[in-house]
């Protein structure tokens, strides 16, 4: 019978390997026929070597019915066949010890992986509480998340909204800015044009009043004589209407006109000469704060050159009444 194992071992090789340890007078162990073939795990050695042993007594002639002259019916010495009878029974209770320790080996491995096993399950069941609680967890906070994501899609819905009437104010706000500005460009320029012009009414005021300043005096004397004119002829009037009220009613009516427009004219007459005055009285009031500043100036002049001729003078006689002064000079000797 031939069979080959998961690792390509063949049982005739186990078998020769058997035999060659027992011609070596060696116990074959499934360790020893490992190392004599070279290979082999012990699970697939094992099986193989048990029937070994188990077909040897047939394979070495052993019958209950050999002869009393101790030769065995195939030729061998009953004296051999004890000996491999005894080596066979010591290797068959060798590999009965080797597998009862195997299969106590595989036993207690099958127990550890067990354990190991209903290890692994523990955790993997309490992995499994942990990932329900963690998809619970999950799908809570997914809700959330999604309830979350719904306002922020409402608020961002919100904001776009707002953005572009806020974008559309802005461009009215910008427009509006543009329209100010050029009213405002326009209004300073107007403003430039009026102040230059301003300026130059200013500068024809002051050149009228500079003017006005100088025929001031003279049209003062020639209103007060108009205002003593106006009054000689108001008199003759009110002379000539007394004299005359029987003459009717229009002429009494144009007398009134004209009175009316004497007393106008004198009223301004009289408005003319009084604003001439002030602005005489403020002109003379100018010119004697001039004249005075003037004679102030004068003053500290005059002083000042008083006080520099003094300097001058004391150094004139510091320089004049300090002379180095002269040997006279000597006499002459006489022989």
């Amino acid at each position: 019978m031939e069979s080959r194992s998961s690792r390509g071992i063949q049982e005739p090789q186990v078998w020769a390997a058997a035999d060659l340890l027992l011609a070596e007078g060696l116990r074959p162990t499934i360790e020893r026929v490992r190392q004599k073939i070279g290979s082999g795990s012990p699970n697939t050695v094992s099986p193989m070597l048990e029937r070994w042993f188990a077909t040897l007594g047939k394979r070495l002639g052993h019958s209950s019915g050999a002869s009393a002259q101790g030769v065995a019916a195939n030729g061998i010495p009953p004296a051999l066949l004890q000996v491999a009878q005894q080596l066979w029974e010591a290797a068959r209770v060798e590999a009965a010890k080797t597998q009862a320790q195997q299969a106590e080996a595989v036993r207690r491995e099958i127990e550890l992986k067990s354990a190991a096993l209903d290890d692994q399950q523990a955790q993997l069941r309490q992995r499994e509480v942990a990932f329900e609680h963690t998809r619970g967890s999950l799908e809570s906070a997914l809700a959330s998340s999604r309830q979350a994501l719904e306002s922020v899609k409402g608020q961002l819905s919100e904001a776009a909204r707002f953005q572009d009437s806020a974008q559309g104010e802005i461009r009215r706000l910008r427009e509006s800015l543009a329209q100010t500005q050029s009213q405002l460009d326009a209004q300073r320029l107007e403003h430039r044009a009026a102040m230059a012009a301003r300026e130059e009414g200013q500068r024809e005021v002051e050149a009228r009043h500079t003017a006005r300043e100088h025929r001031l005096l003279g049209d003062i004397d020639r209103e007060r004589l108009a205002t003593h004119q106006a009054a000689a002829e108001l008199a003759k009037e009110q002379k000539l209407r007394t004299r005359n009220e029987e003459e009717g009613a229009l002429k009494l009516e144009a007398e009134r006109v004209a009175t009316r427009a004497a007393e106008r004219l004198a009223e301004q007459l009289r408005t003319d000469v009084s604003e001439k005055a002030a602005e005489l009285e403020r002109l003379q009031s100018e010119i004697r704060s001039t004249k005075q500043a003037n004679n102030e100036t004068r003053a500290r002049l005059a002083v000042e050159e008083r006080a520099h001729q003094l300097t001058r003078d004391m150094l004139t006689s510091a320089l004049t009444t300090n002379p180095k002064k002269r040997k006279p000079p000597a006499p002459p000797r006489t022989v």
